[in-house]
């Protein structure tokens, strides 16, 4: 059979092949408890055999509801995000719930159109992540009806819910950490902070850190990269450090796959960890535990802020009248070897 030759199953087809009224039908796939169990069988039986599936367009436009959540996640190359999102589908899938999932690099402007696609398709919610929305993308927000949840970090102007931790407080107590060890050129690798909230404040807690405990902040004390982070870009960047006249003898990195391909890079190199420099992560994925030199870090949880998001918006979308929560998942300070 040729592509143009395929028929779509209807309910007047499912109706027809098991002999039963298109009522009877329509009636057991949206109140079963008020058919009888061995009509609901064979309706069910006769489903499977025609590979009947619902059209979830139409019943979107007579219940209002879509049962699809709206996720923007920056990237999918960290296992943060994944495990984000694999948070948010384990607390939605009991509910019936489905997750419309946007990656948007890093870019303002796909994440507006990711919004867009989402509100079109009548989403029941949306979970972003962070806080650095286009104009547009903010009015949207703010004019649609169902719930919105800002994840991954802690700020005030939140369009609807926040469930997230303190990235300035995080990169702060990692940089006090390092001053109290001793280390007196610290050296901070990060994204670029332009349209990245997060990033904007680890950098602004490294500062922070850095000057309450009197240390100079000079214009190399911070180093940007272009997002995303990768793990190759870590080689290139602990090497350029290391050549400069006056290295660094702690450096910093604000995202977790450089650094560790800095690690790496400096155990094929004989450079000394933490001996000649020490390293320091953010997210703590979960082969920084398992280097030569087991990897200080921030401990993330992503899974759980997922979690928390889609719980937040199913009980909006249960009742539009609960609580708008500021939900504070919290971090830990992972101390290894590397420092």
């Amino acid at each position: 059979m040729g592509q143009g030759d395929k028929k779509t199953v209807t309910l007047k087809d499912v109706s027809k092949a098991a002999g039963l009224s298109l009522i009877t039908v329509s009636r057991a796939l949206r109140q079963p408890e008020t058919v009888r169990p061995d009509t609901r069988e064979k309706i069910q039986r006769t489903i499977d055999e025609l590979g009947y599936i619902p059209n979830l367009t139409a019943r979107s436009l007579v219940s209002q509801r879509s049962d699809m959540i709206g996720v923007v996640v920056p990237i999918l190359a960290s296992s943060l995000f994944a495990d984000f999102a694999q948070g948010i589908t384990g607390a939605l899938d009991p509910h019936g719930q489905r997750m419309l999932l946007a990656v948007s690099n890093w870019s303002p402007e796909k994440e507006e159109a990711a919004v867009r696609t989402f509100i079109a398709r009548q989403a029941d919610a949306i979970i972003l992540t962070g806080f650095s929305h286009t104009e547009a993308t903010r009015k949207l927000l703010e004019r649609y009806p169902g719930p919105v949840v800002e994840a991954w970090n802690l700020r005030d102007g939140a369009i609807g819910s926040v469930v997230g931790f303190d990235n300035h407080a995080a990169a702060a107590e990692l940089t006090r950490y390092l001053i109290d060890a001793g280390y007196r050129e610290i050296v901070m690798v990060g994204g670029a902070a332009r349209h990245n909230d997060q990033a904007a404040d680890r950098t602004r807690g490294f500062c922070d850190a850095m000057r309450a405990a009197g240390r100079a902040l000079r214009p190399d004390s911070v180093v940007e990269f272009d997002n995303p982070a990768t793990i190759e870009s870590g080689g290139p960047l602990i090497q350029s450090l290391l050549e400069r006249p006056n290295p660094p003898d702690a450096v910093l990195f604000l995202a977790e796959l450089p650094a560790q391909g800095a690690m790496l890079w400096c155990l094929s190199n004989g450079v000394d960890v933490p001996g000649q420099v020490a390293i320091a992560g953010f997210g703590d994925l979960s082969l920084s535990a398992l280097l030569p030199v087991p990897m200080t870090t921030v401990r993330i949880h992503g899974r759980e802020i997922g979690r928390r998001a889609a719980e937040v918006a199913l009980a909006r979308i249960a009742d539009a009248n609960a609580p708008v929560p500021v939900d504070d998942v919290g971090y830990h300070l992972k101390i290894r070897s590397s420092t």
